[in-house]
């Protein structure tokens, strides 16, 4: 498990296939690859056990085209719904939404090409808007994994909440701290309630009151700020095991991948999954 099965993973997807691809910065790979591990560790100790006979499943929310290329490189990419299902397990169900329609069609046509086109499913369109169709195709008494990659605060609170109640559901999402909410918290969030900051932390979060008596506005301690406030409003569906891994490009940090299980297992197996990076060097935090 690690750097050669990833390497090897990835050069299934070097041929160009004809379909779209999704143009990314090089720092998704990390991101893809810490995902890529998860799922190894998750579906090789969890697959086949009896507390879930509904099997693993996998819920991607912003899926893709299922395939990316390395911005100003030749260099393709799996991505995250082709990751879940070349899993040495396999997983009961794969369920994707993707809002652009071609390429949720793409994904469509990759996931059939791949071992797991016989437990896959697609939708097109805002998943905010086709939740509960992507929650009744979750396996009854199945643990779900679900991935959720915006570019931006695209998911709303109330649609995690209702993908928490559909069962054992760990989460991994993008938290666009630096590229998203600080470069708008004061312009564009603050004076307007209602905001996508407001939909992405809940109605419920009251965070203005706690960010006007931060003090201090900058950096990591408003990006740590609103990371609090997160996972109080996870804390509320049940959530009570978080990880976590900052993304960050040469410029500076981008967002973090916020890890949330309601079992302390899950954290377990994300923290084995983020300690070696893509050269498979131990990370230290």
């Amino acid at each position: 498990m690690g750097q050669t099965d990833w390497s090897l993973l990835c050069q299934r997807f070097q041929g160009d296939d004809g379909l779209p691809v999704r143009e990314v910065g090089s720092w998704s790979e990390d991101k893809l690859f810490f995902w890529h591990r998860y799922i190894q560790i998750t579906t090789t100790a969890m697959v086949g056990k009896v507390a879930w006979p509904g099997g693993v499943a996998y819920v991607d929310l912003f899926a893709g085209p299922g395939a990316c290329r390395i911005r100003g490189t030749a260099k393709r990419l799996p991505g995250s719904p082709l990751i879940a299902a070349h899993a040495p397990k396999a997983l009961s169900r794969i369920i994707a939404c993707e809002e652009q329609p071609d390429l949720a069609d793409a994904c469509e046509k990759r996931l059939l090409a791949s071992p797991a086109a016989d437990c896959s499913v697609v939708f097109s369109g805002n998943c905010n808007q086709r939740m509960s169709e992507i929650i009744a195709a979750i396996p009854p008494d199945a643990l779900t994994l679900a991935f959720i990659d915006p570019e931006a605060l695209h998911i709303e609170y109330d649609s995690i909440a209702r993908l928490s109640r559909a069962g054992a559901v760990d989460l991994l999402i993008l938290f666009a701290d630096a590229f998203d909410v600080l470069r708008n918290v004061d312009e564009h969030y603050v004076p307007n309630p209602g905001s996508r900051l407001d939909r992405f932390l809940g109605s419920d979060a009251n965070w203005r009151a706690g960010w006007a008596s931060l003090g201090n506005q900058g950096g990591a301690r408003a990006r740590d700020f609103f990371m609090r406030v997160y996972q109080q409003q996870l804390r509320k569906l049940g959530y009570g095991h978080f990880g976590e891994q900052r993304i960050s490009s040469r410029s500076g940090p981008l967002y973090r991948l916020v890890y949330a299980s309601k079992n302390s297992r899950g954290l377990d197996f994300w923290e084995k999954a983020k300690s070696k990076d893509k050269g498979g060097q131990s990370q230290l935090f």
